[in-house]
C-alpha cells in the first residue's frame, strides 16, 4: 500500500518562454500525474526579479502548486525537474497533514497559556516579595539606626580616650 503525502511544488520557468508557457506547465503537470498524483492548487506569481543571477537571466517566472502523490514517485517527479531545460530551479517542500497541523496549534496555545499562567503567578508573588522586601528593609533600617546610635554614643568615648 503506497502513503501519499501532500507537498508544495515552487518553480522557476525562464523568462524568454512566457510565451509558451502553457506547454511548459502542462509538461509538469503531466510529471505528477503520470505518478498517480493529483495537484489541487495552482498559483502562477508571473515574472518576478531573482535574488541572484540563474543561467544569466535578472527575472524569472514563478510557478506554485499544491499537490499530493505517493511518497515512492517524489523522487521520480524530482529527476522530472531537474532534466527539464525550462525550469531553472525548483523546490518541493512536504506538507503535514491536517491533524498534525491541528494538534500542533493545540500543543503552542497550551504553551502560551501555561507562559502566561506562569507569568501572572510571578507577577503576584513578585507583589508579596515586595511587600515582604519593605518589611525587610524597615528591619535592617531599625537596626542600622540601632548600631548609628550606638556608634554616636561612642564617638564621644573614643574622643575622650584620645
Amino acid at each position: 500500500m503506497e502513503k501519499t503525502g501532500n507537498y508544495e511544488l515552487l518553480y522557476i520557468v525562464h523568462p524568454d518562454l512566457e510565451s509558451s508557457i502553457d506547454k511548459i506547465l502542462d509538461r509538469v503537470r503531466s510529471y505528477i500525474t503520470r505518478r498517480d498524483g493529483k495537484i489541487t492548487y495552482e498559483e502562477n506569481w508571473g515574472k518576478r526579479k531573482l535574488a541572484y543571477q540563474i543561467a544569466k537571466n535578472d527575472v524569472g517566472i514563478y510557478i506554485l502548486w499544491y499537490f499530493s502523490a505517493p511518497k515512492e514517485s517524489l523522487v521520480k517527479i524530482e529527476k522530472d525537474l531537474r532534466l527539464t531545460e525550462e525550469v531553472l530551479r525548483y523546490m518541493v517542500l512536504a506538507q503535514e497533514p491536517e491533524e498534525k497541523k491541528e494538534t500542533k496549534k493545540k500543543k503552542t496555545t497550551e504553551k502560551v497559556e501555561k507562559e502566561v499562567e506562569k507569568k501572572e503567578t510571578k507577577k503576584t508573588e513578585k507583589k508579596v516579595d515586595k511587600r515582604t522586601e519593605k518589611e525587610r528593609m524597615d528591619e535592617i533600617d531599625e537596626k542600622l539606626g540601632k548600631l548609628l546610635g550606638e556608634e554616636e554614643n561612642n564617638k564621644p568615648k573614643r574622643e575622650a580616650k584620645k
